[in-house]
């Protein structure tokens, strides 16, 4: 395993535990003060292109929720299994810039991206959670094949929601 994938994961010694995904508390412990505020990422991309017109019409965000903002419990810090991603400086101008889990239509390669990130904690720094693209059409539902990231899973699913 990498060095940078393995840091994501909890240690049998480390002394964190997680939650029941399949039942999630309100109290339910994180990682530390700045996650807790976190809430939890159902999977979920949106659009706003009020908030983030860079992105254009085929970008969507997990961070681009309505009624999302800063400050605790949010929206702009996002756990998820063992991991969590923050947007850089709660602002959706520089989503790029940090951890952004998003989904969009990449016109070099013609193909559609989906693009999980997390935060490292203390650092800061950005991993690569699982990296997938899915060809052509103008429609980003359907299976993604890996290409990249700490998490191995071979294809990852985006469905539309109704």
């Amino acid at each position: 395993m990498r060095p940078d994938c393995d840091l994501l994961l909890p240690h049998y010694d480390s002394g964190l535990r997680f939650a029941d995904a399949d039942n999630p508390q309100p109290d339910d412990p994180l990682f530390d003060g700045g996650v807790s505020g976190g809430i939890t990422w159902d999977g979920t991309f949106y659009r706003d292109l009020v908030r983030y017109p860079a992105g254009g019409q085929f970008f969507w965000s997990a961070y681009l929720k309505p009624g999302t903002a800063p400050g605790m419990k949010n929206g702009y810090w996002l756990n998820f299994g063992s991991g969590w991603a923050h947007l850089a400086n709660d602002d959706p101008s520089q989503l790029l810039t940090g951890a952004a889990p998003r989904l969009y239509y990449d016109t070099v390669a013609g193909s559609w991206k989906l693009v999980i990130e997390a935060t490292m904690f203390v650092t800061n720094a950005v991993v690569n959670v699982w990296t997938g693209t899915k060809q052509g059409g103008p429609d980003p539902t359907g299976q993604y094949t890996h290409l990249t990231g700490c998490d191995p899973t071979p294809t990852l699913t985006v469905e539309a929601q109704p």
